[in-house]
């Protein structure tokens, strides 16, 4: 088997750029009147790149001033033009998304022409607010940081499952609008899941076993709730965070534990020490209903080796009205394609997301402009690509070999997580016991 190198597109374009750049002239002398980056440039990038170009966060560089993004102006052009940035998986004709990092053609020839006018900065006069990322976190300083005490390193080889119990000491039950997550070591951790244990299981499991935290492949290795109440969501690479509408949120019982279950996938000869960090956002008012993560699901497929578009599919039946507030595809390696559809009673198709171009760095949890309805009997349906070939490259196995649903990288998953409040349930009413979504006879 050959390792496995995750290698990001921008990484390898940003070098070819930086490669053209030594051997191009001089750039010309800024034109009078053109686009400069403290005017206009610098607003494009606060709308569409600094959530991830800021210190301390995913991006290779930052771009909060002129001198963090003159010397990489070869490559901005050159990845906008080609538009693999600002990565935005979901295609455009499919769900209406909030905060879409997508730019639109005036605002890349507006980045193309003030690169080939030689990037000028302009007058630092015109430079709007800059935006504020405290300690790094892309929302803002959280109201509640929560680590495990302890580091962990996790095994050089092989994959592994730890899940870390961390106290909240919250007095009463709180009520949370967005969740950050920062890897200790985002050249290791695959994953993290943010289960909520109301019960101090997790605490006794951490006290068995040796060592911070405990081994946790399949869950958390307690009991959670069906509906999907005992977590906060999660991370995966590229991942970015939003806020959840202020009417809205997932509950955060008082003292409860947050428990971070952390997939690490080493990739070099050595590992270090991992404090992974989750950033809490408290509701800034008591929200009138709860978000639920349930997920839509095949974990029943076997991937043949040598098919480069290997199908699989899945489909629940809404068994209560529901509102659709978000989705996040997940595959690994194999995955190319994603679209996720609901058919309503009467027959009318609605598109939720289509990605026809996985990357596996560029994971993400893309939320609804407006909440989607989804009344009772209403079908949800998911038909996922995956390409097995020697020509996926990043096909962990040469030669191919079949790939089934596991927990391992080289293993293969299929779902996509879905965001909903129920309809008639209020903040203060018990939940249904029964499934809110069952699998379509």
């Amino acid at each position: 088997m050959r390792r496995i190198v995750i290698a990001s597109a921008f990484v390898l374009a940003f070098v070819a750029a930086r490669q053209r750049a030594v051997i191009h002239p001089a750039p010309p002398p800024a034109v009078l009147g053109g686009p400069t980056f403290s005017k206009e440039v610098v607003r494009v990038f606060q709308d569409r790149c600094q959530s991830c170009h800021h210190p301390g966060d995913i991006a290779p560089f930052s771009l909060m001033t002129y001198a963090d993004a003159a010397p990489h102006v070869d490559a901005i052009k050159y990845m906008t033009q080609t538009r693999q940035m600002p990565p935005w998986k979901a295609t455009p004709a499919c769900g209406d998304f909030a905060d879409a990092r997508v730019l639109a053609q005036d605002e890349i020839d507006l980045i193309s022409k003030w690169v080939d006018n030689g990037a000028p900065e302009g007058n630092v006069a015109d430079l709007p607010p800059m935006k504020n990322f405290d300690g790094g976190w892309a929302l803002g300083q959280p109201d509640l940081v929560l680590s495990y005490p302890e580091t962990y390193t996790p095994p050089v080889t092989g994959d592994t499952y730890r899940c870390f119990p961390i106290p909240t000491a919250l007095p009463n039950d709180t009520y949370v609008s967005a969740i950050d997550i920062k890897p200790g070591d985002r050249q290791t951790v695959h994953h993290v899941i943010a289960y909520v244990d109301t019960t101090g299981a997790s605490q006794k499991l951490d006290d068995d076993a040796a060592g911070a935290g405990y081994t946790c492949f399949g869950g958390p290795g307690f009991t959670i709730s069906s509906l999907g109440a005992a977590t906060l969501g999660g991370w995966a690479p590229g991942a970015r965070p939003s806020m959840l509408p202020e009417n809205v949120a997932l509950s955060l019982p008082a003292q409860s534990r947050v428990v971070l279950q952390v997939h690490y996938h080493p990739q070099g000869i050595k590992t270090i020490p991992d404090q992974t960090q989750i950033g809490i956002y408290f509701a800034k008012k008591k929200p009138e209903q709860l978000v639920y993560i349930l997920p839509l699901i095949n974990q029943t497929f076997t991937i043949p080796p040598n098919d480069p578009d290997y199908k699989v599919t899945a489909s629940v039946t809404a068994a209560w009205p529901v509102h659709l507030y978000l989705i996040a595809p997940h595959m690994h390696l194999l995955g190319r394609k994603m679209n996720v559809m609901a058919t309503m009673p009467g027959g009318e198709q609605k598109c939720l997301i289509n990605v026809d171009d996985w990357d596996f760095n560029w994971q993400g949890m893309y939320q609804f402009s407006e909440p989607l309805t989804i009344p009772f009997g209403s079908k949800l349906s998911l038909e996922a690509s995956y390409d097995n070939s020697e020509g996926n490259w990043r096909n962990p196995n040469v030669p191919p070999k079949a790939v089934s649903w596991g927990e391992q990288t080289t293993d293969e998953m299929c779902i996509a997580f879905l965001g909903v409040t129920l309809d008639g349930v209020t903040l203060d009413q018990t939940p249904p016991s029964q499934a809110v979504f069952r699998p379509t006879k």
